[in-house]
């Protein structure tokens, strides 16, 4: 197996979409420009009163999932209102997915010179960002193709010279409800956004009915299920992404982190990456700031070759491009 690539926040900054320390307040002046809907201005302003102007995402998440699960031990009936706990953690997944929709309609040059001139077939990208706009461009470079690209078949037939694991989810994902079933489905506006015209081999594709985002939030505690009424599902598939990325990692000629903070709330991730690859593997740490930190990480859990750069990813990218290689997929 070939490279793989980590790919975080910090490598989609440069396609306007938010760092985690962005994403509280980007979402909450969002929510109130979204007067089509009449929850989401009304969700917006019971945030800001309960979490400030410019709260930390992932304390929104696990503050109001702890009040939900203490309202549930204290036998309090659900409240319907669209500022309950409830459904202010509930649609926050749903306005992120339009938020993250509007946004990739705008340009994404690290990720189309990424896809044209760095990427090799037989790579594989970790992520765990929403967003679809490097995928988008993998596919318009022909290395990247939906049938089976993110390691869960969309279409009866078809191959991807690159795989994509999307380990925290995808806004162009969404479960059917009431019960989740075993994959995800994509909407038909979202594979038409990936560059695809025709559907007559997709079966994956969502249609109606009704759904919630395939996303894992930005919890502290992150649980890769979801608790229905039906019981705890979709843990197989969590699951499955998880495993086949450990797969990956335990292959690697080369695993590169672009972008992503290896912090410490995001315990899976670290047990995947700091002791799952041979020790002998060689890192490369692209993560500006925060790579000097994180190639001690690597270090301290006793791997032998750490290279650190401290650029950010688009400026890796724009250098790796310019190397003397033809374009690669």
């Amino acid at each position: 197996m070939g490279t793989v690539y980590v790919i975080g926040a910090g490598a989609s900054r440069h396609a306007q979409y938010p760092l985690a320390s962005e994403m509280g307040k980007g979402l909450i002046a969002f929510m109130r420009g979204m007067h089509q809907h009449p929850y989401a201005p009304v969700q917006a302003r019971c945030l800001v009163k309960e979490f400030g102007c410019e709260p930390n995402i992932e304390e929104v998440v696990t503050q109001l999932g702890l009040r939900i699960e203490s309202d549930k031990a204290a036998g309090v009936p659900a409240d319907p209102s669209p500022c309950s706990p409830g459904n202010l953690r509930g649609w926050i997944g749903h306005w992120l997915r339009e938020w993250f929709r509007e946004i990739h309609t705008g340009t994404a040059g690290a990720y189309a010179e990424f896809a044209d001139r760095v990427v090799q077939a037989g790579d594989v990208i970790i992520t765990f960002n929403y967003d679809d706009s490097l995928e988008r461009e993998l596919k318009r470079a022909g290395g990247w193709d939906l049938s089976e690209g993110y390691g869960f078949p969309f279409a009866a037939s078809g191959s991807s010279q690159v795989l994509m694991l999307k380990l925290h989810g995808s806004m162009n994902w969404l479960w059917p409800i009431p019960s989740l079933g075993p994959r995800p489905l994509i909407h038909r506006a979202d594979v038409e956004h990936l560059g695809y015209g025709d559907f007559t081999d997709f079966h994956g594709l969502y249609e109606n009915g009704g759904a919630i985002p395939c996303l894992i939030l930005p919890d502290r505690e992150k649980k890769f299920f979801y608790k229905t009424s039906f019981g705890i599902e979709c843990r197989d598939f969590w699951d499955g992404l998880w495993t086949r990325a450990t797969t990956a990692v335990k292959r690697s000629q080369r695993v590169v982190l672009c972008g992503y903070r290896l912090l410490p709330v995001d315990q899976r991730a670290r047990d995947l990456l700091l002791k799952e690859p041979g020790k002998e593997t060689p890192i490369t740490v692209i993560s500006g700031g925060e790579s000097a930190r994180i190639a001690r990480d690597f270090r301290d859990a006793g791997f032998q070759y750490v290279d650190v750069e401290s650029e950010l990813f688009e400026d890796w990218v724009r250098r790796e491009a310019r190397r003397d290689a033809p374009p690669s997929i």
